[in-house]
């Protein structure tokens, strides 16, 4: 799997989705999480933790031609992208089958999720993408989930059944290893399963309105 975690809005839980998928996948097989972002924060986490997968640092607006080589005998590759770079974006969808959004379901969030959805449209006819969303920071017993798959849902993209809770564990689990996946683990096996569009099909459709 090639899975690229992008949302050009901040704050979303980026990295922290990006380091627990990466840690699950390298269970199954070996597995590469590239750190795209100038800020460095997944290279940081690994470098405090001490993850059983490598991380590098590319924050380079032509990662989709290095990568090929830098990929090589891997069998999973996840990509960590920065908020506000649609050029660094662009090319790590250019190097992905999987575009995965986490976004927070509040309005301020979903407001600004047009220029992500832009960017994937912009990205389609060059490499179609499956296109999947998962919710984070949810705040359980609140109604702001449901309203966020209905927006969602109305703009054609797919959510994935889990979601991932406003809770104090990932909010503090920089530096640690992520032994105990938590919810992710069924997102992570929900992508697993998920079959890929092909050109034209649903995945991006609500996009370009």
């Amino acid at each position: 799997m090639r899975l690229a975690v992008v949302n050009l809005k901040g704050g979303t839980g980026k990295t922290t989705t990006a380091v627990h998928l990466a840690a699950g996948l390298a269970r199954l097989g070996k597995t590469l999480l590239v750190d795209a972002d100038p800020q460095g924060s997944a290279l940081s986490w690994s470098e405090q933790a001490g993850l059983a997968f490598p991380v590098v640092a590319l924050p380079v607006r032509d990662l989709h031609k290095r990568l090929p080589q830098l990929a090589d005998g891997y069998a999973h590759l996840v990509l960590d992208t920065p908020p506000g770079d649609p050029a660094i974006v662009r090319s790590a969808l250019l190097a992905s089958e999987v575009a995965l959004l986490p976004i927070p379901p509040s309005l301020m969030d979903l407001d600004r999720l047009r220029p992500t959805l832009e960017l994937l449209a912009e990205v389609e006819p060059l490499n179609p993408l499956g296109v999947q969303v998962l919710l984070t920071r949810v705040r359980r017993g609140t109604k702001s989930a449901k309203a966020a798959r209905e927006v969602l849902a109305e703009l054609g993209l797919a959510v994935l059944e889990a979601e991932i809770p406003l809770r104090e564990g990932y909010a503090t689990a920089f530096g640690l290893v992520p032994e105990d996946l938590g919810e992710y683990e069924a997102a992570l096996e929900e992508l697993l399963v998920k079959p890929q569009p092909q050109p034209g099909s649903a995945g991006t459709q609500g996009v370009r309105g």
